[in-house]
């Protein structure tokens, strides 16, 4: 299926009030990682966002999936990360803003400066 293509349709099935286990029904992906894996493909390889769809468990509002990848740059000792420019636009950054980094307990934050 085009990367297109599977936007398009978990965005219907998320109009529709599908939760995440349904729509991996339909689309026949066995676990939630595989469909986020994909959605988050389809979605560095459009430059669209990836559509809020409600998740299995009750509760929780809609939730949007973001997975950032880390890649060695050059030489020395810097990484590179690559952030869909979605979530990046919700919180107003744009090209040149500045971020502070924390790090603890296996998570990285970071806040807009």
């Amino acid at each position: 299926m085009e990367p297109a293509e599977l936007l398009k349709k978990v965005a219907s099935f998320a109009k529709q009030g599908m939760t995440q286990k349904q729509i991996m029904g339909e689309l026949g992906f066995k676990t939630p990682f595989a469909l986020s894996n994909r959605l988050v493909k389809a979605s560095q390889a459009t430059g669209k966002p990836v559509p809020a769809f409600k998740p299995t468990k009750k509760g929780q509002g809609a939730r949007r999936v973001e997975i950032v990848e880390v890649r060695r740059r050059g030489k020395g000792e810097a990484f590179g990360v690559n952030i869909p420019q979605e979530p990046l636009s919700r919180v107003g950054a744009k090209p040149g803003s500045r971020f502070s980094v924390k790090a603890s307990k296996g998570r990285i934050a970071l806040t807009m400066r």
